[in-house]
């Protein structure tokens, strides 16, 4: 009798005990919203003395790759001051883990080369899902670096999954931006490659610094001109003096979000 070599077998044992966790799930939509096959973990931010909500924030983090805790997206969706009625959710990507010891199931590739067809199917799920328990169409993605390539990604892949988006240092033509750094390719999902399905309705501002030397600024000007060029309402701003990680900055975001939520919403 054939024996299964022991990397198999221990492939076969994450997989059906992340199978079972999700399946287990405490999908309360507050602290943990269930995708397509994982549990995604978020924070919700919410004025529990406000009315019916009117909109979602939806707060997307990087890729993180110094593998420490996520920290910098939570604390942008807490610190920053929306309408009392707005909720702010961050929403760990699959495999990731914050500094209060929540984390998502799935599986993140070391945290290299993770935006696939699996894991932005399971945040397009999860958000869905927060939609649909709110009751709400306003629906704005504010992703960083990694978040912001899934956010554009989604925008074109899932047509209505938000009306607005707003992209901070993104890395949004994936073949250019692993070409700048004279990198591997990656397989990764490329918001460049869905802009011809953003709806002309969906609102989309860029953020970059002209200090980022990662995603440097070509990246985003080049998206945004291509969905500029179908009459979609995309807007580029450089940010003077910033580097990659300083976009995630309250001072910097709170307007554009803001102008993103005013965006008319077709019903």
């Amino acid at each position: 009798m054939n024996k299964l070599p022991l990397q198999f077998i221990f492939l076969i044992l994450i997989s059906c005990s992340q199978i079972a966790f999700a399946d287990e799930c405490l999908d309360d939509k507050l602290t943990r919203v269930k995708g397509v096959d994982n549990c995604l973990a978020i924070t919700t931010f919410r004025d529990p003395s406000a009315p019916k909500p009117s909109a979602l924030v939806i707060f997307i983090h990087g890729d993180q790759s110094d593998m420490k805790a996520v920290t910098s997206m939570p604390r942008l969706a807490k610190n920053i001051q929306l309408a009392s009625d707005v909720v702010k959710i961050f929403i760990l990507r699959p495999g990731y883990f914050d500094a209060q010891g929540n984390e998502s199931t799935g599986y993140n590739s070391g945290r290299i080369d993770s935006y696939t067809s699996d894991n932005v199917d399971e945040v397009t799920a999860a958000i869905q899902s927060l939609q649909k328990y709110y009751s709400v169409k306003n629906t704005v993605l504010v992703g960083h670096s990694g978040g912001a390539a899934y956010s554009g990604v989604m925008i074109g892949r899932t047509p209505g999954i938000a009306n607005g988006a707003l992209l901070l240092s993104c890395p949004c033509n994936i073949g250019s931006w692993r070409s700048d750094h004279r990198a591997r390719p990656w397989g990764s999902l490329s918001p460049i490659n869905f802009h011809k399905t953003v709806p002309v309705t969906t609102k989309v501002i860029a953020i970059t610094g002209d200090g980022d030397d990662n995603t440097r600024e070509h990246l985003s000007k080049e998206y945004v001109a291509a969905l500029n060029e179908r009459g979609v309402n995309a807007q580029y701003i450089t940010a003077q003096s910033t580097a990659h990680n300083d976009t995630v900055n309250v001072e910097l975001v709170t307007e554009p979000i803001k102008a993103l939520l005013k965006t008319k919403v077709l019903r």
